[in-house]
């Protein structure tokens, strides 16, 4: 416990935390947002796209404690892959 992200983004085609381990090397989890890579690959030539992958985070950051209580209360999937979008 304790162990807390420096970064949250979701990068509309994924989310990922960012970690610094004690060495200051940084670690990214990341998981897809979409549920085929066929919905995701569609995605990548759509304008919205095209915006997210402006500098400078890729994307918009969010919060994952907020992101847990959602998944916890049962909210859908994608309701959860669009948080901080």
């Amino acid at each position: 416990t304790g162990i807390r992200p420096t970064l949250c983004v979701n990068h509309h085609f994924t989310s990922s935390l960012y970690y610094r381990d004690p060495d200051g090397n940084e670690v990214e989890i990341t998981c897809d947002n979409f549920p085929s890579k066929a919905e995701c690959a569609a995605f990548m030539d759509t304008p919205e796209m095209a915006e997210a992958m402006q500098p400078p985070l890729f994307g918009s950051e969010f919060d994952p404690e907020e992101l847990l209580r959602l998944r916890n209360l049962g909210a859908p999937e994608r309701k959860l892959a669009r948080i901080g979008l």
